[in-house]
């Protein structure tokens, strides 16, 4: 056994012996959440298959991933339980003999080239990883939150893989639309190819709802713009990390709203992999008074568009339509002062 999988065993020893282990088939037991609100709710720990509706066991969960060319599994950024999750379903895909790479989100494409580097040097070292590319200059939660997952795939060999698009790409994409990506590989990832009108309108109306129905209308296009970019490159990511990386299937870590199959990440994916085998995993957190898992369904426009969904407690009860409403302001405020007048 080399020293990097006794480092990693080790790592793993002590984060189990601090957090416990789930059985399968049963919900986490009581001690083991991190989120505070909630633990006790009857849904903490289910899974719901909505296609089917009805409950599922985790190991129909890791029997559909065993089979799968690509996972997603979708997230709450700041939910400790969802890392965990994250952490234990690319455990099992490494049990069932699967050889992953591991594509996030929140490291940008400038971020590989440091975090190669800094895995070359120190291939156990998932704690590093964060100072290494720059993380806390982010905005993402602290990576000791992720730092879980990249153990998992350090230990087993994983590639860790960058899927997000730099933020400077993002605020151009908003300006100029996927042009801004080079008309070569805007072509690539078939982001000149037209979005079907009714998906494109359903689209600008989760982005307007999930931003508290606070954006003003010009707003809207430029978003969308921008998150289908964002989804198209973490799909190619995905795509390309089948290949050159000899991994024979790919794990997207994001928020849950790119891993929705009906027009996340999914639909790039079928695009230009029409016959892949795609399984989605959304975490969940539950409400108070919630009790009937059907019932999700209003947060995603009357149909949840996952094959799976974990549920979990939640961290907080706070009203996040408050917070972007102070956001939006600030935003105003600085655009009057310097001028600017895109979205970021």
């Amino acid at each position: 056994m080399t020293m990097r999988r006794l480092s990693a065993i080790s790592t793993l020893l002590a984060a189990l012996l601090l957090s416990g282990c789930a059985k399968d088939d049963a919900p986490a037991p009581e001690g083991r959440w991190k989120s505070p609100l909630y633990r006790d709710h009857p849904l903490a720990g289910q899974i719901w298959k909505p296609a089917e509706g009805r409950y599922a066991t985790a190991g129909e969960v890791y029997a559909a991933m065993k089979k799968a060319d690509f996972v997603l599994i979708g997230e709450k950024h700041d939910n400790a339980d969802h890392h965990w999750l994250q952490a234990k379903l690319v455990s099992e895909m490494a049990a069932y003999g699967r050889r992953p790479a591991l594509v996030f989100e929140m490291l940008t494409e400038s971020q590989q080239a440091p975090l190669d580097a800094h895995l070359a040097n120190y291939p156990d070292d998932a704690a590093g990883i964060g100072a290494a590319v720059g993380w806390e200059k982010s905005g993402w939660p602290d990576w000791k939150m992720y730092q879980p997952i990249a153990q998992q795939a350090l230990y087993n060999d994983m590639p860790l893989l960058a899927g997000g698009l730099d933020r400077d790409m993002t605020k151009r994409i908003a300006r100029e639309g996927p042009d801004a990506l080079g008309e070569g590989r805007a072509k690539a990832l078939m982001l000149n190819q037209p979005i079907d009108e009714d998906k494109r309108a359903e689209m600008r109306q989760v982005i307007f709802h999930s931003h508290c129905q606070q954006l003003p209308e010009p707003m809207l296009d430029p978003m969308l713009s921008v998150t289908l970019a964002k989804d198209a490159a973490m799909a190619d990511r995905m795509i390309m990390a089948r290949g050159p990386r000899k991994a024979d299937v790919a794990v997207l870590i994001a928020g849950g709203g790119h891993v929705r199959a009906d027009w996340g990440v999914p639909l790039h994916l079928k695009r230009r992999a029409p016959d892949a085998r795609i399984v989605t995993v959304g975490l969940a957190e539950v409400e108070k008074d919630v009790l009937d898992p059907a019932a999700y369904a209003e947060r995603y426009g009357g149909a949840m568009p996952f094959d799976f969904v974990w549920f979990t407690p939640r961290v907080d009860d706070d009203d996040p339509c408050e917070a972007f409403a102070d956001q939006l302001r600030q935003m105003r405020e600085k655009r009057q002062k310097t001028g600017e007048g895109e979205s970021d």
